[in-house]
């Protein structure tokens, strides 16, 4: 141990000690006063000069016993700040047991110089006189809590969080708000009270229960609640002028682990209202727990969560690999305090480069490979085709060839929704990514190859949201490509989890898809946005159509017509089936034909991405790349 964690540790302990202390001494006096006022009330108080002088003589043993079971039951181990009816219940069997025990002696012994009613009364005033002491600063912080208070607070929710939430209200200072009561839609909570504030009415009655009761702010403190509900909420809350936050982790403050953050802003995924994902823990860990996991683009968005996730599996090595040398060092950094016992090692290297990544594997040896590492932005890589093709393409082929060489056992492909039917070079050399994947799983023994594929996720690095969130910041205007523009959206943690989920089921050559949930329109979401900072859209903040960008799609699909889901064990991951039939041969050969004209013609260059991605669709057959490009104007090869 350091000098200065010696030092605060001995500080620590110097200042429990202390408080252990007064906490006896307190509870000395309790006793004292409750004697006394067992003889004045005993003996109409004049007090026989024998029954006082005696109780002054025993008076440290009867102190004693009481402080030693105090002191056995725990009593000065609580922490009683944040002391509950379960701590004065437990107070209760020590002071109970010490009367009873006092009592059965001055039996035993005849002795009546201390009358046995002394007794019994003395211990029905020393419980709660310490039940009082000990509660004390609660009970009395409680009191000015209401004129110190700024802002009048309506929950909408009176089950375990709202309660937690109230509490924590009423018995902290400096939150700055007053509790006033509650809006729960459960019949038999109506015109009740919970922990001394009433349930006014249910949720549909929150803009009249606002007026009605002069709220400053509303907070919700009902978990899993339905997007279309915190929709109306906000937009209620909105039209009122009344600010609402979401309780935030309730399992975490409600325990006094921090004090600051009880209540959060309302944020988008909120307002989506997506089901919280449960995934099977016990398979994830099996997967990934005391095995060397590889993961490309770690600094990524959703490489970054990955290591996350897979980190708290506790993989014996975690091996983090990106050309971003500053992203990979900042995860680095997040992670080391997470698992300790595992090897984080990182390598600032691209996938592109075959020797490298042929280096790395050998030296690795990974069980558990996530290939993330990926360019996606769709408008500049429609103006740059080729870094498109050595990213997605080249580098997955790199990837997966050496993972299969080195005999991994499961390589991950993260994929997208835009591999279908793709419009986009970003779209089509994921799709290729897929067909390779599919090709090299028919020819391995030892690797499993699997893809899983999913939509836009929320608050990725440049997706819309943040996008729109920058813009309004700075005042607007917010740009909409197209009013029509709809994308299916997942949260990081979310799809992250699911791919791990993906990862556990058994076979190669599977493509899976996560459950997206409903399309969003996105100059809806954008107005929501707006909305959420307490601005109008189209008076506070303009909203701009910019049109659709090269490569983009109105409505992106997620399955292809050719294409079939069948359930997996997760009702949240689908199994693709009537997928294309292509060997490795075949597709070493289609993309050794796109990289042939890689630096010569960029047009050409995406003419043949886009036909090898359209290749093994709707029963096409493979064609020739050397038919030369259409003329301006003219219809491309099918």
């Amino acid at each position: 141990m350091s000098p200065v964690s010696a030092h605060r540790s001995s500080t620590m302990r110097g200042g429990d000690t202390l408080r252990a202390a007064g906490a006896v001494v307190l509870d000395v006096l309790v006793i004292a006063l409750a004697y006394a006022a067992g003889l004045m009330l005993r003996f109409d108080a004049e007090v026989p000069r024998e029954s006082l002088e005696f109780v002054l003589k025993i008076f440290p043993l009867l102190a004693a016993v009481y402080i030693a079971l105090n002191a056995v039951f725990g009593v000065y181990r609580t922490v009683w700040a944040y002391g509950s009816l379960g701590d004065i219940l437990a107070l209760f069997r020590p002071v109970l047991l010490a009367t009873l025990l006092i009592f059965g002696i001055n039996f035993w012994v005849n002795e009546r110089d201390l009358p046995l009613s002394v007794i019994l009364i003395a211990g029905e005033l020393i419980f709660p006189g310490m039940a009082f002491v000990k509660m004390r600063t609660r009970l009395l912080l409680r009191l000015p809590r209401a004129a110190q208070a700024s802002q009048r607070l309506l929950i909408l929710g009176a089950g375990h969080t709202g309660q937690a939430l109230a509490r924590e209200l009423q018995n902290s200072p400096g939150l700055n708000y007053q509790p006033i009561g509650y809006l729960d839609d459960d019949p038999r909570k109506q015109n009740r009270r919970v922990h001394g504030l009433r349930v006014f009415g249910l949720l549909s009655s929150l803009e009249q229960e606002i007026r009605n009761h002069a709220a400053d702010a509303v907070a919700i403190a009902m978990p899993r609640l339905p997007g279309a509900t915190m929709r109306s909420i906000v937009a209620t809350c909105q039209s009122q002028g009344v600010p609402v936050r979401i309780v935030s982790g309730v399992e975490r403050w409600v325990s006094g682990a921090h004090r600051d953050d009880t209540l959060r802003d309302i944020t988008l995924d909120d307002l989506l209202g997506r089901e919280p994902v449960e995934v099977d823990y016990q398979a994830c860990r099996q997967s990934v727990n005391d095995q060397v996991v590889l993961v490309t683009g770690a600094a990524g968005s959703i490489g970054s969560e990955l290591c996350r996730q897979v980190i708290t599996f506790q993989p014996v090595e975690l091996h983090l690999l990106d050309n971003n040398e500053s992203g990979l060092f900042d995860l680095a950094a997040e992670l080391s305090g997470i698992s300790p016992q595992t090897i984080v090692r990182l390598w600032p290297a691209s996938v592109t480069e075959q020797r490298k990544v042929d280096e790395i594997f050998n030296r690795v040896r990974p069980n558990l490979v996530y290939h993330a590492a990926a360019y996606k932005h769709v408008p500049m890589l429609e103006s740059n085709p080729d870094e498109a093709f050595r990213a997605n393409v080249i580098g997955t082929l790199n990837v997966a060839s050496a993972a299969r060489t080195y005999q991994a056992g499961t390589f991950v492909l993260i994929s997208t929704d835009k591999a279908v039917r793709p419009t986009s070079i970003m779209g089509a050399t994921k799709r290729i990514a897929e067909l390779m994947v599919l090709a090299l799983a028919r020819g391995s023994e030892h690797t499993r190859f699997v893809a899983v594929r999913f939509g836009n996720v929320m608050g990725s690095r440049g997706s819309a949201p943040l996008t729109f969130m920058r813009q309004i910041e700075r005042g607007g205007p917010v740009t909409v490509t197209h009013p029509d523009m709809m994308r299916y959206f997942i949260s990081i943690p979310e799809a992250v989890s699911l791919v791990i989920q993906a990862g556990t089921f058994g076979g190669s050559g599977n493509i899976y898809m996560l459950d997206m949930g409903q399309e969003i329109n996105m100059l809806e979401l954008a107005e929501r946005m707006i909305r959420l900072r307490g601005l109008r859209p189209g008076d506070d903040i303009e909203v701009v159509f910019t049109g659709t960008r090269p490569g983009e799609k109105l409505r992106e699909e997620l399955v292809a017509d050719f294409e079939h889901l069948e359930p997996t064990d997760h009702p949240k991951v689908m199994r693709l089936t009537a997928l294309a039939e292509i060997t490795e041969a075949e597709i070493r050969r289609l993309v050794a034909e796109v990289e042939a004209v890689l630096w010569e013609d960029p047009e050409e260059l995406r003419r043949r991405i886009h036909l090898v991605a359209r290749m093994y669709s709707e029963d096409r057959e493979p064609g020739d790349l050397d038919t030369p490009s259409p003329a301006p104007g003219q219809p491309a090869a099918p």
